[in-house]
């Protein structure tokens, strides 16, 4: 069973969940994983349309099976340092974030959602460990398909079951 990499973390708007790991890659290689159409399709899903045009839309895949697109907004971009976005999902809408730090030669990944009232993190943390370990797979060069969903869920749900303290 994995171990959790994150927590669940007060923020200026509520609580969100923060996935934190370090990895050997370079910032700009990170970035591309998280945020280019060739680096998000081997391990999370479909990212089409142009970011100047306002016309993103990503779709998830899961099992091999491409969910509909649904529109995603950047509120704040700092490459290859921070992004901020906004998408929706069967579940409503989504605030999400990534940043991204280098010192001494190893990278820190710091992936945020931000939770709405009703969103339950004990099954929203997993699902983001899960996939962001795939994004370290795919980066490595490795079979994404390796990592599979039941290691992460529901073992790591009750990491995410209560509020910080």
């Amino acid at each position: 069973m994995p171990l959790p990499h994150g927590s669940i973390e007060q923020s200026p708007t509520g609580l969100r969940i923060v996935i934190e790991r370090e990895v050997a890659f370079g910032l700009e290689e990170i970035w591309n994983a998280f945020t280019t159409p060739e680096g998000l399709e081997p391990w999370v899903g479909v990212l089409r349309g142009n970011r100047e045009a306002g016309n993103l839309r990503f779709s998830m895949v899961e099992e091999g099976k491409e969910a509909e697109p649904a529109a995603l907004e950047i509120i704040r971009c700092r490459a290859p340092h921070e992004l901020a976005f906004t998408t929706n999902s069967e579940y409503g809408a989504w605030h999400l974030g990534l940043e991204l730090s280098r010192q001494d030669g190893v990278s820190s990944i710091r992936f945020i959602q931000e939770l709405g009232l009703t969103d339950d993190p004990s099954s929203i943390g997993p699902g983001w460990e899960y996939y962001v370990q795939r994004a370290i797979v795919s980066l490595e060069g490795g079979d994404v398909d390796s990592v599979k969903w039941d290691d992460y869920y529901p073992a790591l749900a009750p990491a995410y079951a209560k509020a910080p303290e």
